[in-house]
């Protein structure tokens, strides 16, 4: 049978615990984290039995696996661990399954909800404008203990100031934020305005980008034609997209920046103010750390192009 063959069985090991599937039920949510695994994308490791072995809760991994399945979530009346649920639903990104526990429990996962907050309340990415100054606002979700960058939102032109993009992914960025020609010029004078959400993927050494319009909260129909444009160019320069095109990906020539070494790059390129910051505790027990969330407000008036 062929490696890529939508039919193939695929067996995994989810902590324990022994599941067969096929190829597409996994690739039913072709951006999810699962997926990528799947697909060999993200590198994973193997059982005695060559079953894909993946160190996350088994016994939950029944409903996510049934979701993929039914495209519904079917829980028994006596189920009770919705937060462990919601987890490790955030962890494979099947973002369907979030925002229903969200919906259901909006107090009981409320720390989340300011996290959703925090993202969708972006004003325009350019406030005003004059000759050299732009006035940007943008996010940064990062891991409390570790400093891990997670999450950016805001305007494409802030990834400009990344010195670690691969050469391909830093020219992309560049014909974005510095056009040439009249045509592109025009096609792309809104783009900064235009607010997206970057994922870093340290393990990857790539960023995922989703353009979420000019309010960071839905997509902007008026700016389809710009986001048709940026696809393009990726495109044409060898820039990998998503299935369903919503979805860009920037390599990274090294590890992705960590918090502390991203805002030594915003010091040394631009002006950028903290806002304001709070922390989204989204902790099982008081000993995981790792589900301790930093969100922070920035700003920026003056940005220098990564050219």
């Amino acid at each position: 049978m062929k490696p890529n063959d939508q039919n193939e069985i695929i067996e995994l090991n989810v902590g324990g615990f022994n599941y067969t599937t096929s190829r597409t039920t996994i690739l039913s949510y072709p951006d999810s984290m699962l997926c990528r695994m799947i697909s060999g994308q993200i590198p994973t490791a193997t059982d005695t039995n060559k079953r894909i072995f993946i160190d996350r809760d088994g016994p939950i991994f029944r409903h996510i696996l049934n979701f993929l399945r039914d495209k519904t979530l079917n829980i028994p009346e006596n189920f009770s661990e919705y937060a462990q649920l919601r987890q490790e639903a955030d962890f494979y990104q099947i973002e369907p399954i979030v925002a229903h526990l969200d919906y259901l429990f909006p107090d009981k996962f409320n720390s989340k909800a300011s996290l959703n907050q925090s993202m969708t309340s972006l004003t325009p990415a350019v406030v005003n404008e004059s000759p050299g100054t732009k006035d940007m606002y943008f996010t940064i979700i990062s891991k409390l203990h570790q400093g891990t960058l997670e999450t950016l939102i805001g305007s494409i032109r802030i990834i400009s100031t990344i010195n670690f993009l691969e050469p391909k992914s830093k020219k992309f960025i560049n014909c974005l934020v510095n056009p040439n020609g009249s045509n592109q010029s025009a096609q792309l004078k809104n783009l900064d305005i235009f607010v997206c959400e970057f994922k870093f993927m340290h393990e990857e050494k790539m960023i995922s980008c989703k353009p979420c319009g000019a309010n960071g909260k839905s997509l902007d129909p008026n700016l389809m034609s710009l986001l048709q444009t940026v696809f393009r160019l990726a495109k044409r320069l060898g820039i990998s997209i998503g299935y369903w095109e919503e979805i860009f990906y920037l390599g990274l020539e090294s590890a992705a920046p960590n918090r502390e070494q991203f805002c030594s790059i915003l010091a040394e390129k631009t002006n950028a103010k903290l806002l304001s910051s709070c922390v989204c505790d989204r902790r099982g027990s008081f000993e995981d750390t790792n589900n301790c969330s930093l969100v922070e407000r920035w700003h920026i008036n003056e940005i220098v192009s990564n050219n």
